[in-house]
């Protein structure tokens, strides 16, 4: 947390802010390692306060102790005091995370302060990740693949979309972790061409594709995996393109290392698909960064040209999606290391028929 907190001070004095304050879920979790849905982080160059209601209260100052623990009784006053007592006049905020209200609030509360907005502020500090965050992600990831192994093991047993999925809440609860990290989607048939469906209550189809993209949070960090698999004889002409995603995803894993442009990863994928003919229908990135959030930077498409740093988590999940007839995606999570990509996901991407 000391190390987390002396790169975002270094941020504040960068950009020559007296303070910043710290509104989002994420950032005050990944500056605090506390979770509460009502807590703010004012941090100056020097000094860090964690402010949180009396829900809160006696569970922060068991567990916050690199930051100074206040009891909101009422926020503008709460941070009247410290802007006061630290004579604060040019206050950084998350204007991507605060609401118009929010913001017009604070304008209005302290007209002598001025206000400046950042667009992702610690995104670059968060999407390198130390050992620990990647052990726990790694942690989520193994127990992610027995919950997928579970669900295979029952798969007969599933009648609708939404048995599905509820089976995957009470496995992520079975293995520890504190929530999904994002609505599971689960998919049969022509609904495997829609990339995030929404999960209903259609019936399992026989002679189909059944997707299923699911992830757990835990310790306050997510994991994600993507499997297709086939029920009953599937249309040749899927089985064809899950191999074909298949060899995208090998492909673009095997270019993985510190140093490259980050858009050779999606550029690798998708020159696969392309070759086969099937360009237009990849309509998505080809990962995405993973931590406390379920999606971080970076972004993995063929545009971005920032350098892969090492210890960045994302994911690879390249696919094709056919209207009216399935689509197929695969998706595990690596680990930029220096010479190649360390895959977390273990679950095998063979071709799955039941």
């Amino acid at each position: 947390m000391l190390n987390r907190l002396k790169e975002a001070q270094e941020n504040i004095k960068n950009h020559n802010l007296d303070c910043f304050f710290f509104s989002s879920h994420s950032n005050v979790f990944y500056l605090s390692g506390f979770s509460s849905s009502n807590a703010y982080i004012v941090l100056t160059p020097e000094k860090g306060y964690f402010l949180t209601d009396g829900r809160y209260y006696e569970g922060a100052k068991e567990k916050v102790t690199h930051l100074e623990v206040i009891l909101i009784k009422k926020l503008s006053e709460t941070l009247r005091q410290i802007f006061q007592d630290l004579n604060i006049k040019k206050v950084g905020f998350e204007k991507d995370k605060v609401s118009v209200s929010f913001y017009e609030k604070l304008k209005s509360d302290f007209q002598e302060i001025q206000f400046e907005g950042f667009d992702g502020f610690l995104n670059n500090i968060r999407m390198v990740k130390s050992e620990e965050e990647i052990e726990i992600i790694k942690d989520a990831v193994i127990k992610t693949d027995k919950i997928f192994s579970k669900i295979l093991e029952n798969i007969n047993s599933f009648d609708t979309e939404l048995s599905v999925r509820r089976k995957i809440v009470d496995l992520i609860f079975e293995e520890g972790g504190t929530s999904e990290s994002f609505p599971a989607i689960v998919a049969t048939g022509k609904h495997s061409a829609i990339p995030h469906h929404e999960t209903s209550l259609t019936k399992i189809e026989k002679n189909s594709p059944l997707l299923i993209d699911m992830g757990m949070k835990l310790k306050g960090y997510c994991s994600d995996f993507t499997r297709t698999i086939f029920i009953g004889k599937p249309n040749q002409k899927l089985i064809d393109i899950y191999n074909i995603v298949k060899e995208a995803h090998l492909e673009a894993v095997s270019v993985v290392k510190t140093g490259i442009q980050i858009k050779e990863i999606d550029i690798k994928a998708r020159s696969v698909i392309e070759k086969y003919g099937y360009g237009e229908y990849f309509i998505h990135s080809t990962g995405h960064g993973i931590g406390i959030d379920i999606h971080e930077e970076p972004r993995i498409y063929k545009d971005n040209e920032d350098i892969l740093k090492e210890n960045t988590v994302f994911t690879i999940e390249p696919g094709i999606y056919i209207p009216d007839l399935g689509g197929v995606r695969l998706e595990n999570i690596v680990v930029a290391r220096k010479n190649s990509a360390e895959l977390l996901t273990q679950t095998p991407l063979d071709l799955i028929i039941i």
